[in-house]
């Protein structure tokens, strides 16, 4: 049986909104644990792993709500599609079949979140920790991490992060 969360209220989303659209890093609390977020962006990438003391290119995961954000990162097909909308919390690694780049994507379960990337688009989240270290759980850990004002805390979650599958060489991550 699950833990039922807490979920943000209107006047959090709403000042979760704000800081992300002035291109802020926040922590919010995601379907597994909190998450280190921003819009996604070169520099908010790069603003991100400098907080987790990691290398400024790691790649992070990205937060979509739906099915048509996920699309601008990667290519949609069955596989994927299957998933992205398990019941599990799971992240894929993909790309576009002209791109670049690979983007590991997760389809967003939790209403509050999915309010969020509906108005400020699809935005990167990691775990709040240094790179290495076990991530944080508690208000104190987490407040302290980053300034209280950008930690939308609704209590502890200790669940595990996302499963994440890599589906270009069929591997498991995690």
């Amino acid at each position: 049986m699950g833990v039922i969360m807490g979920i943000l209220n209107e006047f959090q989303i709403q000042q979760a909104i704000k800081l992300l659209q002035a291109q802020e890093v926040i922590i919010l609390p995601t379907d597994t644990i909190y998450g280190l977020s921003a819009t996604v962006s070169l520099e908010n990438e790069q603003k991100i792993n400098a907080l987790k003391a990691s290398v400024p290119d790691k790649p992070l995961i990205v937060l979509v709500s739906n099915l048509n954000q996920a699309a601008e990162f990667i290519d949609l097909d069955s596989n994927v599609m299957q998933h992205l909308n398990t019941l599990e919390p799971t992240t894929v690694i993909s790309k576009k079949l002209n791109g670049e780049r690979t983007w590991a994507v997760r389809l967003i379960k939790r209403a509050d979140l999915v309010q969020i990337i509906n108005v400020v688009g699809p935005i990167f989240s990691t775990s709040v920790n240094r790179s290495g270290q076990k991530y944080l759980t508690t208000e104190a850990e987490l407040s302290n991490f980053l300034k209280p004002d950008h930690c939308f805390f609704i209590g502890e979650l200790k669940n595990q992060p996302s499963k994440i599958l890599n589906l270009l060489d069929n591997s498991k991550k995690r």
